[in-house]
Order: C-alpha cells, then structure tokens, then sequence
C-alpha cells in the first residue's frame, strides 16, 4: 500500500542562513547526502535592491560536489546530474563550463523561489551563490531537502 507520509522520508538540512547577503557566499562544508538518494535545493531570493543599475548586477548560483565535507569541491557541469526544468524561469540546464544553472539579472526574476535537483554520486554538494556588479543587500537563503531516505521516520 502507498503510503501518504512524505514527513518522515525526508530531511530538511539549512544550508545558507536567510539572511541579507551583499558578497558571495561560498558554504565551507557541503551538505551530507549519507543516508539519502536524491537531493533538491530551494534557493529563496528577495528583492535585489540595485538589479537595475549599470552595469548590471546580478547573482548567478551553481552547485559543486565533493568525496569530501569541506575540500576539493568541483562545478557540477552534467546537465544530467543537476535537475532542472521547473516552472520557474530562468532555471537552466547548468553552464558545461561554469556549472551555473541560474542568473538573477532581471527584477521579474527576484522575489521567487527557485529549485533544483542533483542525482550524482558525491557525498556532498554545495550551493554558491556568486554576487556580480555590487548587487546591494539581498536577502536569500539555501535549503537542501533530502529524500528517499535509507531508514525512515528520518531523523532531524
């Protein structure tokens, strides 16, 4: 029988503070996907306060993975380990040189919720959010939702 219960296959992991953000933000450690098959961050962005100056800023976020908690991350470029492709635009296939699979450069694209997917085979993944062109204090957050759980209720 199919059960109705996503609460207890999932874990919710914090993994860029909401917070009003006027650099880049590089997290120091990936989130662990130990335990988990499948991985989506919700990236939240607010109002850019300067998205239309010239030159034009922007923030662009990508996703890295690593066999490690805190080094030797690497762009995930394989358009077919980042999922994309929901209703939210500019969500884009990832950059194959660069990894970045979205670009806030327009007030129409802030105020939003973004999401994106990641099925590769790395321990643990990160998302970078790059400031370009002085973006001002812009409030964002990152949060990476784990699922299909090797033992479930999951704990928090």
């Amino acid at each position: 029988m199919a059960t109705r219960d996503l609460h207890s296959h999932i874990k919710a992991v914090q993994h860029l503070a909401a917070a009003a953000y006027t650099t880049t933000q590089t997290p120091s450690s990936g989130v662990d996907l130990r335990g988990f098959d499948s991985a989506e961050f919700l990236i939240g962005i607010g109002a850019v306060t300067s998205i239309s100056g010239s030159p034009q800023s922007t923030w662009t976020f990508k996703l890295q993975d690593s066999d490690s908690e805190s080094s030797n991350f690497s762009d995930v470029t394989d358009s077919s380990i980042v999922l994309v492709g929901s209703a939210k635009s500019p969500v884009a296939a990832p950059n194959s040189s660069t990894g970045v699979f979205l670009t806030i450069d327009a007030d129409t694209e802030d105020l939003n919720t973004y999401r994106v997917g990641y099925v590769g085979s790395k321990r643990y993944v990160r998302c970078v959010a790059t400031a370009a062109n002085s973006p001002g204090s812009t409030p964002l957050y990152v949060v990476a939702l784990l699922g299909h759980a090797a033992l479930a209720p999951t704990a928090d």
